[in-house]
């Protein structure tokens, strides 16, 4: 159980590696083209953000691989009983994925239409909120 927990650990590096390596990609691109307008620069900022979050994460993940203790502990915390039923209270999978088309709609619409890009940024942010405010109270509660 605990081999195929690692190799899942192993995987998530493996696509972390690769969002780092094309956030990079872009980062060189829109230096070397010169592409200086605010929705460029929003975006890479945005991907940087995650970027930063993603690091935050291979570094919790390479430790985890390092020690049989940490990557007890990492599959404890991923399948705690009491972490799966606030996910299921809060809609987790459900709000994860609004949450990631609005931000890639937002992504998207930053390039054609400013009105659109700031509806759907505060959508965004409002799922996000919303999903912090529902964790919080089911931690309370449950």
């Amino acid at each position: 159980m605990m081999e195929n927990f690692q190799k899942k650990v192993h995987k998530r590096l493996i696509f972390a590696g690769i969002y780092c390596a094309i956030v990079l990609t872009l980062i060189a691109v829109s230096m070397i083209i010169g592409l200086d307008d605010s929705a460029t620069a929003f975006t890479l900022g945005f991907g940087i953000g995650i970027e930063t979050v993603v690091i935050f994460f291979m570094g919790k993940y390479l430790g985890a691989l390092k020690s049989e203790d940490k990557l007890k502990k990492l599959y404890i915390e991923e399948n705690d009983e009491r972490r799966k039923h606030i996910n299921a209270q809060i809609g987790g999978t459900g709000i994860n994925i609004s949450i990631l088309f609005f931000a890639l709609a937002m992504l998207v619409f930053n390039y054609f239409n400013q009105t659109v890009f700031f509806t759907l940024l505060a959508v965004t942010l409002f799922n996000v909120i919303v999903k912090i405010v529902l964790e919080l109270y089911y931690n309370k509660k449950v």
